[in-house]
């Protein structure tokens, strides 16, 4: 025990590993490109596949997406139209239904 305590002494406690052991100094060197390939795996492994896109695409992509919104309002406007005119539809059938009754009781009454 008091070998490996003469060996921990300020200077080796503050000296670097290759310095106390020569045998690290090789293993280090050994090493320190493996984890520098090892990191590049996996940054490589956490790239995603990226595209560019032109300003012309971007706009072409814009023009589509207007012109796809200026259709969903027509239809929106169509069906809204349609509906409304379905409606008129009903109430004036309804109003000449009553007409007819109201004619038949007068026409009877009278």
């Amino acid at each position: 025990m008091q070998a490996v305590m003469a060996a921990l002494s300020p200077n080796s406690v503050l000296a670097s590993p290759d310095q106390v052991n020569q045998q690290i100094k090789g293993d280090l060197q050994a090493s320190v490109p493996q984890v520098a390939q090892n990191a590049q795996k996996t940054a490589k492994i956490a790239q995603t596949d990226t595209i560019t896109i032109s300003a012309q695409a971007l706009k072409m992509a814009d023009d589509k997406n207007v012109a796809a919104n200026k259709d969903s309002a027509v239809a929106d406007e169509k069906e809204t139209l349609r509906l409304a005119n379905d409606k008129a539809d009903s109430e004036q059938r309804e109003a000449q239904k009553n007409a007819v009754k109201a004619y038949a009781a007068a026409s009877a009454a009278g």
